[in-house]
């Protein structure tokens, strides 16, 4: 990994993902995760992200709730967990990066939940987010840690990708 594919894969986040307004509270988490007990909780955990900036405390904070996360959250909050992702605090803490690949390479019960979390994405913003996961592979930690779980988010990303209308970038 070097620092100029770094700054290069800021560069197309940035491009990419266009900053979007955070939900409205009512929005903020999948339908399905309204019946459990603690989706109260964790959409007023969100809800004291409103309005500030998305650091790596509140990535942390985000971090083991990502799959039940609603597509909207999904869309306002990657370009911010990618950028994190990239900084040295995240290549500390490791946590943080690991869920999110974990999460983009669902074991086959979770895909069609994932696929609904990933649906307001395009085909650029998914093709950022394979960038993102090859960047990873370049790194040898997370290559010699991960690397069947990079293939496999990759490999799943792809497919959600080829299901997009081609019109859709």
């Amino acid at each position: 990994m070097t620092t100029e594919s770094r700054e290069a894969l800021l560069r197309e986040i940035e491009k990419t993902f266009p900053r979007v307004e955070m939900p409205e509270r009512s929005k903020l988490l999948l339908a399905q995760m309204e019946a459990v007990g603690d989706s109260d909780l964790l959409a007023r955990d969100l809800e004291e992200l409103r309005g500030k900036p998305i650091d790596g405390a509140a990535i942390r904070s985000v971090h083991q709730e990502l799959s039940f996360l609603s597509a909207a959250t999904w869309r306002w909050l990657l370009p911010h967990y990618l950028s994190y992702c990239l900084t040295d605090e995240a290549r500390y803490n490791r946590f943080e990066t690991e869920f999110l690949i974990y999460n983009l390479g669902p074991s086959l019960e979770f895909q069609r939940d994932t696929q609904k979390r990933l649906a307001l994405l395009n085909r650029l913003q998914l093709a950022c987010l394979v960038d993102f996961l090859k960047w990873c592979l370049e790194d040898e930690e997370w290559r010699d840690l991960f690397e069947e779980n990079i293939a496999k988010a990759i490999g799943f990303i792809e497919t959600v990708a080829a299901d997009r209308p081609a019109s859709e970038k």
